[in-house]
């Protein structure tokens, strides 16, 4: 199965460096990030998906709409796919990291989870995804989630899956 990932576009949070992992907070993307949406939905355009996964954060499926525009399909929610639950819902991404920086994979805050619990998390879901019987599926996500991706299919360590840098929009492909 081939399997193609896309962050989603930019948002108001990215350009503000806030944290971000409630679902009713608006958080939407910015006049950039549906212009990087629709150039992602075109390079896609060509593929035959057989299922879209997105996050439950409202990002997601925005750029997730504009690439469905060629496909027409349902959109899969999998909260397994969600950003890290920070517990610095609208936090500067500085500070949070600053908290972090004592024991990165470890520490959580409360009402969040740790690096490794979320590793954990996204692991299950790509597990699942090898019982899946299709050609070409589609997952947008999040920068860290999708670092965490790249690192399973690349068996990263964890220093390895933090120190990588995914681009809005950004796409990568996986075969499983």
């Amino acid at each position: 199965m081939n399997i193609v990932i896309v962050r989603h576009g930019q948002t108001n949070y990215n350009l503000q460096h806030l944290c971000n992992d409630d679902s009713t907070i608006n958080v939407y993307l910015t006049d950039e990030g549906k212009k990087q949406a629709k150039i992602v939905a075109k390079k896609l355009k060509d593929i035959s998906f057989d299922k879209i996964f997105i996050s439950e954060l409202p990002r997601t499926k925005e750029t997730a709409e504009f690439i469905n525009l060629y496909h027409k399909l349902e959109l899969m929610i999998d909260s397994r796919i969600n950003d890290r639950k920070t517990g610095f819902e609208g936090g500067k991404v500085s500070d949070f990291n600053k908290i972090m920086k004592k024991d990165l994979f470890n520490i959580k805050l409360p009402d969040g989870e740790s690096f490794l619990e979320e590793k954990t998390r996204v692991f299950s879901f790509l597990d699942e995804l090898k019982n899946l019987k299709f050609k070409n599926i589609l997952i947008v996500s999040h920068h860290e989630i999708i670092k965490i991706i790249v690192g399973y299919f690349n068996q990263l360590n964890n220093q390895e899956i933090w120190d990588l840098k995914i681009n809005n929009c950004a796409i990568l492909k996986f075969e499983i």
